[in-house]
């Protein structure tokens, strides 16, 4: 079987349902698409029941498709993430703001972060508000000259033991995890009735310009925003 990316496959994963979908990427095609619900006294993940949906699908899903899924995109709708508030301000000398200025205070805030939450892992990282010399923005404003700023950030994390049994999971198959989304992010940012997977391909594609992505040090030809707004580990 070939091995060229021409998919993304999402995984969803709450305590009462799974899902797999994989969707084309030239024309967003959804080209599979399994649903597992099921009834659990307990309030944890059934890791078994998982175990045994993906035995159920992940091969049958790669004779259909004659490729391999070698990574995943795991859409998270549990009560497991928690959340952690960071302002950092800085003087900018009546310079124009650009997003040069902002990479510094927002590595050091990143920094900051992992330094307190040790075996957990930063999954999402969002500017909440911009405060320009006491003025407050939704959005960083273009052109604006100003004496200070500051960033009320919210960092969104999860246990690393919850992630490796993710990764445990799906070793057997030979897939890695491309990306972890907390799906209550997801619905939140977009509250409409678009389809889920839909919402997170325009979220993991940088639409909400807020969020501070991190990419692999090996990808090529990021836009002007990205180069400097996302972070590269």
């Amino acid at each position: 079987m070939d091995n060229i990316s021409i998919f993304k496959t999402y995984l969803y994963i709450s305590k009462r349902k799974f899902i797999l979908c994989v969707v084309q990427i030239n024309d967003l095609k959804v080209i599979y698409k399994k649903e597992f619900s099921f009834q659990s006294e307990s309030n944890e993940l059934e890791f078994n029941k998982l175990q045994e949906f993906l035995d159920d699908n992940v091969l049958k899903l790669e004779k259909t498709l004659k490729h391999f899924i070698e990574n995943i995109i795991i859409v998270l709708d549990t009560s497991d993430f928690f959340s952690i508030y960071l302002s950092v301000k800085n003087n900018n000398r009546g310079n124009v703001l650009k997003l040069e200025n902002l990479s510094y205070s927002l590595k050091d805030a990143r920094y900051q972060c992992e330094k307190t939450i040790e075996n957990n892992k930063l999954i999402h990282m969002i500017i909440e508000n911009y405060q320009i010399d006491d003025e407050n923005y939704n959005f960083l404003p273009e052109k604006l000259n100003c004496n200070n700023f500051s960033l009320d950030i919210k960092f969104t994390c999860l246990p690393l033991a919850l992630i490796k049994s993710f990764e445990s999971s799906l070793e057997k198959y030979q897939i890695s995890i491309n990306q972890i989304i907390c799906a209550d992010y997801v619905k939140k940012f977009f509250k409409d009735n678009t389809d889920l997977f839909e919402k997170v391909r325009q979220i993991t594609e940088g639409c909400n310009p807020n969020e501070v992505k991190f990419y692999n040090k090996n990808l090529k030809n990021h836009g002007f925003f990205e180069k400097f707004f996302n972070f590269f580990r």
